[in-house]
């Protein structure tokens, strides 16, 4: 039997590394429950403990159970991703020249909200851009 997981990504400012993910792969981000202005308060209202409450924002898939979680912490990143998600900005039909030109929008889009393009390469057929997020995770954009 398969198992349904989400992604959790630490950081220092969830809602921004919300709406940056967000925008780079579609998804939505997940609404804070009608009664509450934060998901701080949510916590609050629902008697989590002091020590039991954490800062995070999460975002989903609108079309599957995919989703991944941003969860506040204080340490800043430090080496290399072990892991690192690749992104699909291209079509199986697209003709060569149509995949630079997807890649390179969507690379271009993903720096105006801060992210950064670190190296384009050209490997195994494919055409790609590896990129930090707006706090330094590494990913590709193919």
């Amino acid at each position: 039997m398969s198992r349904q997981f989400q992604v959790v990504i630490d950081c220092h400012a969830p809602d921004r590394m919300a709406a940056f993910w967000s925008a780079a792969l579609g998804y939505r981000v997940d609404p804070v429950p009608d009664d509450y202005d934060n998901w701080m308060d949510y916590q609050i209202g629902q008697g989590f403990a002091a020590n039991e409450r954490v800062r995070f924002a999460a975002i989903h898939n609108p079309e599957g159970p995919e989703r991944l979680c941003f969860l506040g912490v204080p340490e800043s990143k430090t080496v290399k991703n072990r892991l690192h998600l690749d992104i699909q900005a291209t079509f199986p039909d697209d003709s060569p020249a149509r995949r630079i030109e997807r890649v390179d929008t969507l690379v271009a889009e993903l720096r105006g909200l801060g992210g950064t393009a670190q190296r384009t390469g050209r490997e195994r057929g494919q055409y790609f851009v590896t990129m930090t997020d707006i706090e330094g995770n590494e990913f590709c954009v193919h």
